[in-house]
């Protein structure tokens, strides 16, 4: 590997910079090969004279772009496979669990959303659901996608997305809803669909939802002097944001909008931005053609900022218990 040379004058790239270029030329011209180390971040802060935390910056960005694997007590590896060290199964096993949590500390998951997984998926293995169709219920794509996301977790349950205005607009919704077991709606909307369809009383379940304690962090550090956007799918997920960035003093006049349709503006609308929130799960690198203008914008500090909601954990777990209730009942019949 050729000796990383970092620029101090005042007209130079911060270093942070310096360093994810130098590891990005060199794993792109195949210098460094999928599976070598880089240097340790103390190392490489001591041997250039630069404090540790820029060079973990600069690891924790190489990351986010997917060129190396971090991972902890071993290192960090350009992207592939790694000679893993002869070890034998607890250790294994610690090993697999610690990069897991890494991964998903990285992806800014918090200890509560880890145990909720976790607790999902042991759910999943202990009863083995088998054939239960759950319906969920919203005005507004972005709350569809968390039901999504949070049931993705357990195993042969099928979810079907339904959106609240098609619902009732349909004149044959009420046996489109019969064949589900479950119905779940958010507390905003569970009373309206109760008195729409009284049928379903027996089977549907009221949620709380709400903004992860990451989102909220995030945004409680915006300030009304930057200038603030949203990408959003729908009018709908745009006024919560706007409702939350209020409670910081964050007025709605001065944010803009770029809606999902629209996306073939993004280079010019993040052009005129200092951060922008986008629905959890969405990536703005999917489309390549947006790349440079988002690095320009990383580049110069501007922050992307995921707005996540999540089921609250004594929801989940009265849904847990449903489910719970139907696989017995399932297993009486048989």
């Amino acid at each position: 590997m050729e000796k990383m040379k970092l620029d101090k004058s005042s007209s130079a790239p911060p270093a942070y910079q310096q360093i994810i270029s130098f590891f990005d030329q060199q794993i792109k011209n195949r210098v460094l090969l999928p599976g070598d180390k880089l240097p340790p971040e103390r190392e490489l802060a001591e041997e250039h004279g630069t404090a540790r935390g820029t060079v973990k910056r600069a690891y924790e960005e190489l990351v986010r772009r997917g060129l190396i694997e971090a991972f902890s007590g071993r290192g960090s590896f350009v992207a592939g496979e790694a000679v893993a060290p002869v070890e034998d199964r607890k250790d294994r096993a610690i090993r697999l669990i610690d990069e897991l949590l890494d991964q998903l500390g990285r992806l800014k998951f918090s200890a509560q959303d880890i145990r909720m997984f976790f607790d999902l998926r042991l759910l999943g293995r202990e009863d083995s659901l088998r054939n239960l169709s759950v319906a969920a219920i919203d005005c507004n794509p972005e709350t569809l996608t968390i039901f999504e996301r949070q049931f993705l977790l357990i195993p042969n349950v099928n979810l079907a997305r339904i959106d609240l205005d098609d619902l009732f607009e349909d004149p044959g919704a009420g046996a489109r809803l019969e064949i589900f077991d479950l119905v779940l709606t958010t507390t905003t909307h569970y009373q309206e669909l109760i008195d729409r369809f009284p049928e379903i009383r027996s089977k549907a379940v009221q949620v709380a939802v709400a903004p992860t304690r990451t989102s909220i962090i995030s945004l409680a550090r915006l300030t009304p002097a930057q200038r603030i956007g949203i990408l959003s799918e729908s009018r709908k997920f745009q006024a919560i944001i706007l409702d939350h960035l209020r409670t910081f003093d964050i007025p709605s006049t001065g944010v803009k909008t770029l809606f999902i349709s629209q996306l073939e503006r993004l280079d010019e609308f993040i052009a005129a931005l200092d951060a922008v929130i986008v629905p959890a799960g969405y990536s703005l690198q999917k489309n390549r053609e947006h790349l440079p203008a988002l690095q320009a914008f990383t580049e110069r500090g501007g922050i992307i900022i995921p707005f996540d909601y999540q089921i609250e954990r004594g929801s989940l777990l009265h849904v847990e218990e449903r489910l719970r209730t139907l696989l017995d009942e399932e297993k009486r019949s048989v």
